[in-house]
């Protein structure tokens, strides 16, 4: 097979994927886009979230704010208490309602002062749910939005062999005074050029995600025998804030340095949070504890994982974005609205290129219109 025929099947590739998936493509990308400021979506919905101080991690008030939530729901289970990164963003109490219904509490992460209470489903829970498994069951929507990562991939690929020279194009204006069908094409290139590197990565980790459907998940994270979830109903009665601020002693005791993100309550308690390893979630550096007597039954860093589980940890943080904090994250969300541009106007092309063979062929059946038509 020549050149010319390989430069053609290429095309043919890279058409054939950009018009048949075109639109399920392109909502894929842009919901993932925008899901990457999901929380700053509910920030600016939801006024509790709104915290009035930036207090640093280390000096998060967790038994005050443990206290708070008690005193001012006592019939509630508190789950979990959870401070995100941002520190404008109020500490976070996930409990279920005596209705057995989940919500958040939001407090003051500087004294547990209670902010309000918003319901479980958020923006972020419906972004998630519409990227990862367009609202179908688990078992069918994260296989079909996991298994594009392959066509996504091929069609790169298949762009970078169409482009001969593809590099001397990263700083080449498009041709806006041009027709339709050049300045689109130009205008595909270049957004497929600076997108590239984001596409590579978004295919890797949705491949990954495709594994992990198939059963490639990766081993449990290492836990103690007496491991437990259980609301604060497994809490033993005279459980209070000072019990869990000694508990957070404990754990940074054992875990020198450790940023508390996340502490689950139950029968176990489970301290997670930021330490030294890269791309990992709170979750790969935990302390567990013995509700009852504080006892340390555990504890591992990220470091001490194995390589089947960083590279499962890693594939959230580098999927969205999130790892660098604000400016990841808009990197990651303008290059995202990039990828969406690359199947909207891989679409417009074919349109205008469609529109033009049509013309065309209309122009060859009735000579005596062919002076007439104009093509775009």
């Amino acid at each position: 097979m020549n050149k010319l025929s390989n430069a053609k099947l290429w095309h043919s590739i890279h058409s054939w994927i950009g018009l048949k998936l075109s639109l399920l493509m392109t909502f894929i990308l842009l919901t993932g886009s925008i899901a990457v400021f999901s929380a700053e979506i509910d920030w600016f919905l939801f006024p509790e979230m709104r915290s009035s101080d930036s207090t640093p991690i280390a000096q998060v008030s967790w038994g005050a704010s443990f206290d708070a939530v008690r005193e001012n729901y006592p019939k509630y289970e508190i789950d979990s208490l959870n401070r995100y990164p941002q520190d404008y963003i109020a500490l976070q109490v996930i409990a279920s309602t005596p209705w057995n219904e989940l919500v958040r509490i939001w407090v003051e992460p500087s004294d547990g002062t209670v902010l309000g209470i918003t319901q479980w489903y958020n923006a972020q829970r419906f972004l998630r749910s519409l990227h990862r498994h367009l609202m179908m069951p688990n078992n069918i929507g994260i296989p079909i939005v996991t298994f594009m990562a392959f066509p996504l991939l091929i069609s790169l690929i298949a762009g970078l062999f169409i482009y001969k020279k593809f590099w001397k194009g990263i700083f080449k204006r498009p041709r806006f005074e041009l027709k339709a069908r050049i300045w689109l094409g130009d205008l595909h290139r270049l957004t497929g050029l600076w997108s590239s590197w984001l596409v590579a990565l978004i295919t890797i980790t949705s491949i990954w995600y495709f594994i992990e459907e198939l059963g490639g998940n990766a081993p449990p994270m290492p836990a103690p025998v007496s491991y437990g979830w259980g609301g604060s109903s497994d809490l033993p009665p005279d459980f209070s804030g000072q019990t869990l601020e000694r508990a957070v002693e404990l754990a940074l005791t054992e875990v020198p340095g450790l940023e508390i993100r996340r502490i689950g309550l139950g029968e176990t308690l489970i301290i997670e949070g930021d330490l030294t390893a890269n791309l990992v979630r709170p979750r790969a550096n935990s302390v567990y504890l013995n509700t009852s007597t504080l006892e340390i039954i555990g504890s591992y860093k990220g470091e001490e994982l194995g390589l089947h589980n960083r590279i499962s940890e890693a594939a959230d943080p580098l999927h969205f974005g999130y790892f660098g904090g604000l400016i990841s994250k808009i990197i990651w969300f303008i290059v995202g609205m990039f990828m969406t541009a690359l199947s909207v106007t891989g679409f417009m092309i074919y349109f205008t290129r469609l529109e033009r063979i049509i013309l065309s062929t209309k122009a060859n059946n009735d000579p005596q219109k062919k002076e007439d038509i104009q093509f775009p």
